[in-house]
């Protein structure tokens, strides 16, 4: 990528998020290490921020070793400061399934260049929403040379 080419703009949908956290390998973790390393820009609203905090709260994802109090706070400082906030005017009902509508909007009005998620029955089956691509984790890495 070119210095002054602008980093591309990504939404990603919690399960890619989570999966990424948790294996540290695979097409999820490639996308968090891209935006670790600042090659993409992280869009999140806050209830996107809610979701990811909650679902790092479950029971099933706190027995995984790293997935610790101290590492959650960790996370939760990321998103406050790391991320770029966008604030939600569109409403959108798009998604078989309704909770994954706050994915498409933050998409839209933040601008994203791609929504990534490994959601097929319901978010990867939509493909594009308002020119903006439905990709999966792998699919992302391969589209952005990670």
């Amino acid at each position: 990528m070119v210095d002054d080419e602008p980093r591309p703009r990504l939404v990603i949908d919690t399960n890619v998020f989570v999966s990424g956290l948790i294996s540290g390998a695979g097409s999820p973790a490639q996308v968090l290490r891209a935006i670790q390393d600042k090659r993409v820009i992280h869009l999140v609203s806050d209830p996107i921020v809610e979701e990811y905090l909650r679902v790092l709260d479950y029971p099933q994802i706190r027995r995984f070793k790293r997935i610790t109090d101290e590492f959650v706070a960790d996370i939760a400082a990321y998103l406050v400061y790391q991320t770029e906030r966008v604030e939600l005017v569109s409403r959108m009902k798009l998604s078989p399934d309704p909770d994954d509508d706050v994915f498409l909007e933050t998409a839209v009005d933040g601008k994203a260049n791609l929504l990534v998620t490994n959601d097929k029955a319901d978010l990867l089956s939509l493909r594009v929403v308002k020119g903006i691509p439905i990709v999966s984790a792998r699919e992302a890495v391969i589209r952005l040379g990670l």
